[in-house]
């Protein structure tokens, strides 16, 4: 199974992750959320439009941009996004980044607009905040008492992280927090460059994770 990465061609999304300190723009977890929905498990048709080298640090970092359609109706999913107020279009001033579908992407925005969507909206933007517990050992015992506590502990989350084929971070909407998730009883080959037969292995268990 081979992956690859594409970015959403000829549109801009709030960002979510940025420098220690500073917060996140509003409806940026909003857009990935609402992108994660409408793609995760789908079949979808990639259309490459373009490419372009920019500099991460002292090396050159590729960038494919593409434009992405549900196959069941055909629809893009940037203009999805856009209809929610929860993307930009953005064009260089050059052009050279249009994609062939700008006139689509152009009137989605204008929806999104008119209707004061997400940030068209002149109201406050939601708060999320999750309580990352993946890095932190002590909040993760605590939770864990707490939880075998409970009569029920059936809850429902989000795989945020394949960490390998069997260990993943979870993210529980319903406790606002994100723990480590190991399946119980399995335990995948280690992931050791110096052993290629257990790598080889390692990499299949995480790729069928994803």
């Amino acid at each position: 199974m081979q992956q690859f990465r594409v970015f959403l061609a000829t549109v801009k999304a709030p960002v979510l992750l940025k420098k220690p300190g500073e917060e996140p723009d509003p409806y940026s977890w909003d857009a990935k959320e609402a992108l994660r929905k409408a793609s995760i498990g789908k079949r979808v048709k990639v259309v490459m439009e373009f490419s372009k080298t920019v500099k991460s640090g002292e090396t050159d970092r590729n960038m494919d941009f593409a434009s992405v359609f549900l196959e069941k109706n055909e629809k893009n999913v940037s203009c999805l996004l856009l209809e929610k107020g929860l993307l930009r279009t953005n064009v260089s001033k050059s052009g050279d980044n249009a994609s062939k579908f700008l006139e689509d992407l152009l009137a989605s925005e204008k929806k999104g607009v008119e209707h004061k969507a997400g940030i068209h909206s002149n109201k406050p933007a939601p708060i999320r905040v999750f309580d990352d517990l993946v890095q932190n050992p002590k909040k993760s015992r605590d939770f864990e008492a707490m939880l075998m506590k409970r009569p029920d502990r059936r809850m429902n989350g989000v795989i945020e992280v394949c960490f390998s084929g069997m260990r993943f971070k979870v993210r529980l909407d319903n406790e606002n927090i994100a723990i480590a998730f190991n399946l119980l009883g399995v335990r995948t080959m280690p992931n050791d460059k110096n052993q290629p037969q257990f790598l080889e292995l390692s990499n299949e268990a995480l790729h069928f994770a994803k």
